[in-house]
């Protein structure tokens, strides 16, 4: 966000491509896990560029009473690979390499490059001031240990001084890089006053409540068919894909009725069957219908589709032009950290009833194996009946117009467009 802010959209957007193909092709030669590790860390650097300044170019591109509709055109693009990606996934890991997963995204990254240098302008708010070095070290020393303790907590045991140890540390440093940015840093890396706003701390919550919900179905289902119903990966991939595709029919829809209502509805009528789907899939057997499975995914996707761009749109529209690389950054650091906590917890969920094991076993029955991963998409229900608690605090119709307005009004010197 701030990189962008001082460069330019551009430059960063293609920064981030070119790392993200160059870690994919440094990946395709991995000797060991390690190097895997460390050339995924690297593409997860380069995709982190890209996400949250793809997003603020799409929404500084058109004016304020036509985001809703970008954003979910935008929208269908973001969908498409998680539409093709898990059942091509899943062919490429069963007939050639899984070094094949990482091959694919290297001549993806270059014709992304070739497109983005040749078609996109550097447009957006511009300011150049002093990079808070201070607060990237606090920030980045405090999320490492807390998010590798939230991801190996149940491999090293919660109790253990380890991921204590680990927790405490981030947890502590985090709190620094709170008090720096909020009482010490001229130019802070992250305005934490942003969440002030009522409307964006509502949206940030309900994409972190959602995210529990997302996680459960990315990471449990596969688990689920695949040891219990001894499904391929490729098999289970295409089980998958109705929920991408729901996903990409309703986001336009979605997208077109933020700019007219307000979020407030269509967040909370798309929000409700995301939570019915979550339900049934928390009363799955091992016997269940798998058309009965890919219905239910479909709707899941669709409600999901819906509510997701006017809650982006809402939460963006509720800030500043200037604050708008930083808050569209946050909301994707805010995703990241949700997913690696909802992990953690359904990990420990499963692990506890499978004697420390994800994968059914045979140590238990498969009746026992069924409860455990029943009672992930339990919790995830409930967090999305919190959601569509919070949905209703969302700007309406009114509301909405309003934001519009302000937005349209503002005048940035900073704007600039090369």
């Amino acid at each position: 966000g701030p990189l962008s802010d001082r460069f330019g959209r551009k430059p960063v957007l293609l920064a981030g491509l070119f790392i993200t193909a160059a870690a994919s092709m440094a990946a395709i030669f991995s000797t060991s896990i390690g190097m895997l590790i460390l050339f995924r860390t690297l593409q997860g650097l380069g995709g982190g560029a890209m996400l949250p300044v793809g997003m603020a170019i799409i929404y500084e591109l058109f004016p304020p009473d036509r985001r809703g509709a970008a954003m979910g055109v935008w929208g269908v693009a973001a969908m498409a690979a998680p539409a093709i990606g898990p059942g091509l996934g899943g062919w490429l890991v069963t007939q050639l390499s899984w070094r094949w997963l990482f091959l694919i995204n290297v001549p993806i990254g270059v014709i992304g490059t070739v497109l983005a240098l040749r078609l996109l302008r550097n447009t957006g708010f511009r300011e150049r001031r002093r990079f808070d070095w201070i607060g990237t070290v606090l920030i980045v020393a405090g999320l490492v240990p807390l998010l590798l303790a939230l991801s190996e907590g149940s491999n090293w045991g919660w109790q253990t001084t380890k991921t204590i140890g680990f927790l405490v540390v981030g947890l502590v440093l985090l709190v620094a890089f709170g008090i720096w940015v909020l009482t010490k840093a001229d130019h802070p890396l992250v305005d934490l006053r942003m969440f002030k706003i009522p409307t964006f701390s509502v949206t940030t919550a309900i994409i972190c409540l959602l995210t529990l919900s997302q996680y459960g179905r990315l990471v449990f289902v596969p688990y689920e068919l695949e040891s219990l119903r001894h499904l391929t990966p490729l098999h289970t991939g295409l089980l998958l894909t109705p929920t991408a595709i729901g996903a990409a029919i309703m986001m336009p829809i979605g997208g077109r009725l933020a700019d007219r209502i307000g979020a407030r509805l269509p967040v909370t009528v798309g929000l409700i069957p995301v939570a019915a789907s979550t339900w049934y899939l928390s009363t799955l057997s091992p016997h269940s219908s798998e058309n009965w499975l890919m219905v239910w995914l479909f709707i899941s996707g669709a409600g999901f589709g819906l509510a997701m761009m006017p809650n982006t749109v809402a939460g963006l529209n509720s800030l500043p032009g200037n604050l708008i690389a930083t808050g569209s950054a946050i909301r994707q650091l805010s995703r990241q950290i949700a997913g690696s906590v909802a992990i953690a917890a359904l990990t420990a969920v499963v692990s506890f009833q499978l004697s420390g094991h994800l994968q059914f076993t045979g140590e238990h029955t498969v009746g026992q194996a069924q409860t455990a991963y029943n009672d992930v998409f339990v919790l995830g229900f409930w967090a999305l009946v919190a959601t569509v608690v919070l949905a209703l605090f969302l700007p309406g119709k009114a509301h909405s117009l309003a934001m519009q307005r302000d937005r349209a009004a503002e005048h940035f010197d900073g704007f600039q467009a090369d």
